[in-house]
């Protein structure tokens, strides 16, 4: 069942991302990363005091979808897709985002998000089974919390327990084919062998953990929300959310309240497209 899931949402995605978005020449997207792990694997529970006890657990967004009661055992599918070079190069060399880059956090994050959830869900009800992408729930939002703006179901951290990858200096998400991602993940009662997290820590694959260097990230941010301390939360919502930001994606045909989700320190730095510390993969 794990590489029938798998092998659907690949096709797919690909079939989808290479038609779905009119803005774009090309694809939308390359090839994704798909990483599954038990609902009942401890980290999860060790978020609510790594992120906040207001994170939830698998456990609980299923319940709250289905009914107390409802969840016994499961699994947490994490995809990530990986931008095309078209989307990452519209990015670069740049002190705002890009029109398309703007527009793929409407049309590529939240409606192809949807899109995408509707179609695992599907799979899986006719298999049996039942699921729910948090992140179109009622419940799912953000939370204010001592280090700024939170989720209540981080979709970095759901892909670091599926063992996706592990999280950088500017608080993004390097998976084996990149930064610049889009992450998406998937509660499910279906039961399958977990991936296995290889990275030594959490933040293993940047550069500037692993070897002490790089640092262009700091460079790249507009906001100067970036430093060797980590990122100011504040500045880097308001760059990406913000009502400039907000003005912005309305003036190039994007939804206001998704922001431009400016991206602009994931492209033109050694982890855009791979992980810095790995040979790259294909």
């Amino acid at each position: 069942m794990k590489d029938y899931l798998i092998n659907k949402i690949t096709e797919f995605i690909m079939d989808n991302g290479d038609s779905y978005f009119d803005f774009l020449d090309g694809a939308a997207y390359k090839k994704p990363l798909i990483k599954f792990a038990s609902a009942k694997d401890p980290i999860f529970g060790d978020f609510k005091e790594i992120i906040g006890e207001f994170h939830l657990t698998p456990k609980e967004v299923f319940e709250m979808s289905h009914g107390e009661g409802t969840f016994e055992n499961g699994s947490v599918i994490s995809i990530a897709l990986p931008y095309s070079d078209e989307v990452i190069e519209s990015n670069r060399n740049r002190d705002w985002p890009s029109e398309k880059w703007t527009l793929m956090r409407t049309f590529g994050i939240d409606d192809f998000g949807i899109l995408i959830s509707n179609y695992i869900k599907e799979i899986l009800t006719k298999k049996g089974y039942r699921a729910v992408n948090p992140c179109t729930e009622k419940y799912h939002g953000k939370v204010m919390s001592e280090t700024g703006p939170s989720s209540n179901w981080s979709q970095r951290h759901i892909a670091y327990a599926t063992g996706m990858g592990t999280f950088s200096l500017n608080a993004g998400f390097i998976t084996e084919k990149g930064i610049a991602v889009t992450l998406f993940s998937i509660v499910t009662d279906l039961v399958v062998k977990s991936d296995d997290r290889t990275a030594k820590n959490h933040t293993d694959n940047c550069l500037f953990f692993h070897k002490g260097k790089c640092k262009k990230c700091i460079k790249k941010c507009p906001a100067n929300a970036l430093s060797e301390n980590g990122i100011d939360k504040e500045k880097c919502f308001n760059m990406g959310y913000g009502e400039k930001a907000q003005n912005y994606a309305k003036s190039v045909g994007a939804n206001p309240n998704s922001g431009s989700g400016c991206g602009l320190c994931q492209v033109g730095v050694p982890c855009e497209s791979q992980n810095p510390t790995k040979p790259k993969i294909k």
